[in-house]
């Protein structure tokens, strides 16, 4: 068994026993409204601004031998520039024509899941990022497709959901490079517990974070909620 078909089987398992569990099922049973939507398509595009800079320090740090499988890895299709361009798309079909305010700035959970893949990266082992890297490869297909019903359920219009269609695609020629730069670059049991415990790792951070997302879209609609209240009782008074 190969790198690849470990990370396979770990990733099935975080999906039933995890807090990602936890998400996924909310995914499934609730109804997401276009606030929600825009506060998760903010936090992961947070997240992919961080990656387009991790890419430049992995230049320094990374083995010379090694670069080819680590260029192709931290090519990941979900953390590219084309998939926040497409996110900001997505963004401004909601409203949302600028980026520049304060309340944009990233929840604390969003920092600590983008700081870990250069903890991974700088500071630990640096294969220990190939687990982290594998986990944005597989979670679209599984996340993303949930997530846009959801959105459907609760109302987003579908020119706000391109993002997600198109990052949960299957690319069957990616993925057999990935498991060849996996086979490459994990290539001892000791770097084997090392990405295995980074996926794990960034499955929990994911999970937390997308739990915060969905609380701080939540506490948000209830205060705006209270407040037509207040200035409804204003009006009559």
């Amino acid at each position: 068994m190969n790198s690849a078909d470990v990370f396979s089987l770990e990733f099935d398992m975080l999906t039933r026993t995890s807090s990602l569990a936890k998400i996924l099922e909310r995914f499934r049973e609730s109804s997401v409204g276009s606030a929600t939507h825009r506060q998760l398509l903010l936090e992961l595009n947070h997240v992919i601004n961080v990656h387009s800079r991790l890419r430049e320090v992995a230049a320094e740090v990374v083995p010379a031998e090694d670069w080819g499988a680590w260029h192709e890895l931290l090519a990941v299709p979900g953390l590219a520039f084309a998939q926040g361009r497409s996110f900001l798309d997505d963004l401004r079909a909601l409203g949302l024509n600028s980026l520049d305010s304060v309340s944009l700035t990233p929840l604390p959970q969003t920092i600590a899941l983008a700081a870990y893949a250069h903890y991974q990266l700088v500071e630990r082992a640096t294969v220990g990022l190939v687990g982290y890297l594998w986990f944005f490869e597989r979670m679209p297909r599984l996340v993303y497709p949930l997530w846009s019903e959801a959105c459907r359920r609760g109302g987003v219009p579908e020119k706000a959901l391109h993002a997600l269609a198109e990052g949960a695609e299957f690319d069957g020629t990616r993925d057999s490079q990935v498991v060849h730069s996996c086979r490459q670059l994990v290539r001892r049991p000791r770097d084997l517990g090392l990405a295995t415990q980074s996926l794990h790792d960034t499955a929990e951070l994911f999970a937390t974070m997308f739990d915060a997302a969905l609380q701080r879209a939540e506490r948000r609609s209830s205060m705006a909620a209270e407040a037509g209240i207040t200035r409804g009782f204003g009006a009559v008074a």
